[in-house]
C-alpha cells in the first residue's frame, strides 16, 4: 500500500509564491515572456498568449523564429544579446508582425537575474501602444492640416493662451498688422506685439502717446485679455477697418479671427453716396418740372411788364424819371432771361457758354436783392475786382445764384440776433490761382456742421413753415456744378455762415 507524502512547508510556500507571481503577470496589461539563450520561450503570460493566438503551453518550447518569423527574430537578435549580457535595453517603434500586422510596441529587454551580469535568459516586456500612437499621428496630421488651412487663408487668425502668450498666429494676421515673422513663434508674449506696434507710433484712439511705453503695453494687454467675446469692428491707426471675432475657451484661451473689411465699408459708402445722388437727381428733376411750370406761368405777365417798362423808358426819356425807368426796363429784361434759362434747364437744353465777366454778373445779382437787404437795415459790403479773367458760362444764372445766396443770408439775419454788432452781409470775389472764389458771408446764426451738406438738398430748409421752400440752395449747387465749379458752406470768423463758390477761370 503506497501513500503520498504531503509537500514540505518550504515547497508549499514556493508553489504559492509562484502561483501569485503567475497571477500578477497574467493580470498585467503588458505582454511578458522569458527567453533562453537558444531563443526558446520559457514562459509567456496570458496577454502574450492571447496576442499570439495560442495557448501558453503551446508557445513554451518554441523558438522566436517559429513564433514571430525569422525576419523579426533577426532584427531583435542584437538587442536580446545585450540583455543576455546583463544590460537593460528599452526601445519602441513600429513592428510588422507576421500574424498581427503593423503594431507600435514599447520593448523592455532585461536580464533574467541581476543587472550587469551575464544571464542564461532574458525577460521581454512589451506594451502595445498602437492605438495611442495612431491617435497621436492622426492628431498631428489634423494639426498640420489645420495649420496649412489657416496659413493659406487671407484672414488673420491667432490663439492666445490664458497666460497672455501666443499659441499660434497665421501669416494672414502677421501681414494684416505688419508684425515681423519672428513674433509668430509659439510662446511669444502678447506684450511683445503691443510693444512692436507702439514703437512704430501706431496708436489707437484713446492711447496717449505721452504715457510711458510700458504703461501703454500693460494697459493694452489687460484690455485684450479681459475683452468681451463676440464680434466687433476696430479702426486701425492707418485707417483700415477690421472686423474682429473673439471666442474664449473654458480654460481662458482666446481664439481671434480678423477680417479686413475696409473695401466693404468703402463700397457701402459709395453705394450710399450713389443712392443719395440718385435721390438728389430725382428731386432736381421734380424741381425742374416745377420750375418749368412756374416759369411758363410767369412768362406771360412778365412779357407785359417788359413791354410796359420799355414804353415807360421811352416816355420818361429826358425827364428826372428816366434813370429809374431804365432800371425797370433792364430788370424786366434780366427777369426774362432768367425765366428763359430756367426753362432751358427744365427742358435739358444746352446751357449758354458765353465769356462772362464775373464781377459784372455778381453786380447783376446784387441789383436783384440789395435794396431789400438795405431796407431791412443790413450793411452790405462788396469787393469786386475788375481785372479777373472771364469764365465760360451764363451770366444770368450766376446773377440768379448771387441773388439766392444774398436772399438766404438776409433770411438768416432776420431770424436771429447777429454776432458782433449790426447785421452785415459781405460779398467778395477773388482769384486764387486758376479759380475765381466768390464768398457771401453773414454774421447770423451760422450753419451747424451736421447740416452743411444737407442744406443743399432739394426741399430741405431750416426756415419756419411758410418762409422757405428748400429750393434756393439746391439751385445754387446746380448752377455752380453746371459751370464746372462747387459750393460749400463754412464758418464766418466771429460767427455766421459763409457760402464759398468756386468757378474755374478761362
Amino acid at each position: 500500500m503506497s501513500s503520498t507524502l504531503p509537500p514540505t512547508p518550504d515547497i508549499a510556500a514556493l508553489e504559492a509564491e509562484l502561483a501569485l507571481l503567475r497571477g500578477v503577470l497574467d493580470a498585467a496589461p503588458a505582454r511578458v515572456c522569458v527567453i533562453d539563450r537558444d531563443r526558446r520561450y520559457l514562459y509567456v503570460n496570458r496577454e502574450f498568449a492571447e496576442f499570439a493566438g495560442r495557448r501558453a503551453e503551446d508557445i513554451v518550447g518554441l523558438t522566436t523564429s517559429e513564433l514571430i518569423g525569422p525576419d523579426l527574430a533577426e532584427k531583435l537578435f542584437p538587442i536580446s544579446e545585450r540583455a543576455l549580457a546583463g544590460e537593460v535595453v528599452k526601445m519602441e517603434g513600429w513592428v510588422d508582425y507576421r500574424k498581427n500586422g503593423r503594431r507600435y510596441i514599447s520593448y523592455s529587454f532585461s536580464p533574467f537575474g541581476a543587472q550587469g551580469v551575464p544571464s542564461r535568459a532574458f525577460i521581454n516586456s512589451m506594451r502595445d501602444l498602437t492605438d495611442i500612437k495612431r491617435r497621436e499621428e492622426e492628431a498631428a496630421a489634423q494639426r498640420a492640416h489645420l495649420r496649412a488651412i489657416l496659413e493659406g487663408i487671407a484672414d488673420g487668425v491667432n490663439i492666445v493662451g490664458p497666460d497672455a502668450r501666443l499659441v499660434m498666429a497665421n501669416r494672414g494676421f502677421m501681414r494684416m498688422y505688419g508684425f515681423p515673422e519672428h513674433l509668430a513663434a509659439p510662446g511669444t508674449p502678447v506684450a511683445d506685439f503691443v510693444r512692436e506696434r507702439i514703437r512704430r507710433s501706431d496708436f489707437y484712439a484713446g492711447e496717449d502717446p505721452s504715457r510711458s511705453e510700458e504703461d501703454l503695453v500693460v494697459t493694452r494687454v489687460a484690455q485684450i485679455m479681459t475683452a468681451p467675446v463676440g464680434r466687433f469692428e476696430e479702426t486701425r491707426p492707418d485707417g483700415r477697418v477690421v472686423e474682429v471675432r473673439r471666442e474664449r475657451l473654458p480654460d481662458g484661451t482666446l481664439v481671434n479671427t480678423y477680417i479686413d473689411i475696409t473695401a466693404r465699408r468703402e463700397a457701402e459708402r459709395a453705394q450710399r453716396a450713389s443712392r443719395d445722388a440718385l435721390r438728389r437727381n430725382e428731386r432736381l428733376s421734380a424741381i425742374a418740372s416745377l420750375l418749368a411750370g412756374v416759369a411758363h406761368e410767369i412768362n406771360n405777365p412778365l412779357a407785359v411788364v417788359a413791354a410796359q417798362s420799355l414804353l415807360l423808358a421811352e416816355e420818361a426819356e429826358g425827364t428826372p424819371l428816366a434813370e429809374r425807368a431804365e432800371k425797370v426796363r433792364l430788370a424786366a429784361e434780366r427777369c426774362g432771361r432768367i425765366v428763359a434759362s430756367l426753362l432751358a434747364s427744365a427742358r435739358q437744353k444746352p446751357a449758354r457758354r458765353d465769356a462772362v465777366d464775373l464781377a459784372r454778373a455778381v453786380e447783376l445779382g446784387l441789383d436783384l436783392t440789395v435794396e431789400a437787404a438795405r431796407a431791412a437795415g443790413m450793411e452790405l459790403r462788396v469787393e469786386l475786382p475788375r481785372d479777373l479773367p472771364t469764365i465760360r458760362g451764363d451770366a444770368d444764372q450766376i446773377a440768379h445764384l448771387v441773388g439766392n445766396l444774398i436772399g438766404n443770408a438776409r433770411s438768416a439775419l432776420a431770424s436771429a440776433e447777429p454776432h458782433g454788432g449790426p447785421r452785415r452781409i459781405s460779398v467778395t470775389l477773388r482769384q486764387e490761382q486758376t479759380v475765381a472764389v466768390l464768398r457771401v458771408a453773414d454774421n447770423g446764426p451760422g450753419v451747424p456742421p451736421g447740416l452743411r451738406e444737407r442744406v443743399f438738398d432739394p426741399f430741405f430748409t431750416t426756415k419756419p413753415d411758410g418762409e422757405g421752400t428748400g429750393v434756393g440752395l439746391a439751385l445754387c449747387r446746380t448752377i455752380a456744378k453746371a459751370h464746372g465749379g462747387s459750393i460749400v458752406v463754412e464758418d464766418t470768423p466771429g460767427g455766421g455762415a459763409t457760402f464759398v463758390v468756386r468757378f474755374p477761370l478761362g
